[in-house]
């Protein structure tokens, strides 16, 4: 099998000259090894979205919840989000192949193949979802900060985006270093959404993350334009 950009699986600052299709070549390539490489690194990331989740809608709701689990990659969040009585999630994710495992967890209605930023995905209504999940999906490649207008459009008001991100990406990462802080509290400030951050220590994402936040933005609006 080609290994095409192997070194910058988990080295993310190697990612940032990298085109939208060659993160998307390194994750296809990445898939049928993906879960015995995350699972050895100990990531727990979407063991903590699930359980807060699980602690914000009462189990009785769940099942009529509609999710979008964004950097679905091979499905560990759906397979959590099911266990706990979740049943209407769908997944997005730019790489084919790993949405082709994810299928085969029987866990998603539907699987969309594309890159969650600031270009409208055409197969998402607007306030079509109850909540997005993104766990390692706030990365260097992956979800720019541009694209926090398209997950407003699609979530309901009322609505939650829920995410994790280790601090070193906040911190170093050229896409979100002085950029994603100054822009959460700025959409705050004008009523777009309401703020919830939970900080996490080192290890609870994973093994070698380091500490981390996991946000929770209540939606309030069903479209919000600005600029970075």
């Amino acid at each position: 099998m080609s290994q095409r950009h192997k070194e910058a699986r988990f080295t993310p600052g190697l990612r940032a000259d990298m085109t939208p299709q060659q993160i998307a070549e390194m994750f296809d390539d990445f898939a049928d090894d993906y879960d015995e490489e995350v699972l050895e690194k100990g990531l727990r990331a979407h063991e903590l979205v699930g359980d807060f989740l699980a602690t914000t809608y009462p189990e009785s709701d769940r099942s009529s919840l509609k999710v979008l689990d964004v950097g679905a990659g091979t499905g560990f969040v759906g397979l959590k989000l099911k266990a706990l009585g979740f049943t209407y999630i769908d997944a997005l994710d730019p790489a084919q192949k790993m949405l082709d495992v994810a299928k085969t967890r029987n866990v998603y209605r539907r699987l969309i193949c594309a890159f969650m930023d600031q270009n409208r995905v055409e197969e998402i209504e607007t306030d079509f979802y109850d909540c997005i999940t993104a766990t390692a999906a706030f990365n260097e490649g992956l979800v720019p900060c541009n694209a926090f207008a398209q997950m407003i459009r699609i979530v309901k008001p009322g609505g939650r985006i829920v995410f994790t991100i280790p601090q070193k990406n906040i911190n170093n990462a050229v896409e979100y270093r002085d950029r994603l802080l100054p822009l959460i509290d700025k959409l705050a400030a004008e009523g777009a959404w309401e703020v919830t951050a939970i900080p996490l220590a080192d290890g609870q994402l994973a093994k070698s993350l380091g500490p981390g936040v996991l946000y929770s933005l209540k939606v309030n609006v069903s479209e919000k334009y600005f600029e970075i």
